[in-house]
């Protein structure tokens, strides 16, 4: 499976680099590293002096985004260009189950189509599936100024996967839980409890 790590923004809700938002004892960064290694995983970096930092202090891949200040289009743009057909995640979701971002990567390759994202009430798209034939409307949606990642999507041979049939991977779908706010670092910590207790 061929994977990208979005690293996200500075983090101005939480007051603090996304990828510095320590739980469970350890950072997001240190997280993701220690999973995701057996992917050989990019990690998709704002700028040059976020991508300089942690591929100096992890050895790991990191990539800038070729477009400024487009958010996490610009991410996945990137993460097309340099690994081609790729599953995305992005760095404050902590929870993801291997299992089931796998299985959307593998489902997403025998598709044929130009994304598989999975939704609930409302899409997730940064945890999905993107092939490399999703570039062109990209960048066309970069070009023309869009920055919300279902301007494309729509554009695009998108499947919409429900989220219930991943429940078989992951039973509470803590997979698509982020972390945007002080509450929601407080419950971040409370999944770590539950999973070191055996609830989750």
């Amino acid at each position: 499976m061929k994977l990208a790590v979005l690293m996200g923004g500075k983090g101005r809700r939480m007051g603090i680099e996304k990828a510095e938002i320590k739980i469970c004892g350890e950072r997001l960064i240190e997280i993701a590293v220690r999973k995701y290694s057996d992917y050989n995983p990019i990690f998709v970096c704002r700028d040059r002096f976020q991508a300089e930092k942690y591929s100096e202090e992890f050895g790991i891949k990191c990539v800038c985004d070729l477009y400024q200040n487009f958010g996490a289009l610009a991410g996945i743009h990137s993460a097309l260009k340099h690994n081609g057909d790729t599953a995305v995640v992005a760095i404050d979701m902590p929870f993801v189950k291997k299992e089931l971002l796998e299985f959307i990567y593998d489902l997403g390759k025998k598709s044929d189509c130009d994304a598989l994202i999975p939704k609930r009430e409302y899409a997730e798209p940064l945890l999905g599936y993107y092939s490399a034939s999703a570039i062109p409307e990209i960048e066309r949606s970069i070009i023309e100024g869009e920055k919300r990642i279902l301007s494309p999507l729509s554009r695009l041979r998108t499947i919409f996967y429900p989220v219930e049939e991943l429940r078989k991977f992951d039973k509470s779908l803590i997979s698509f839980f982020n972390i945007n706010t002080i509450e929601d670092l407080a419950k971040a910590e409370e999944i770590c409890s539950q999973i070191l207790s055996g609830e989750l």
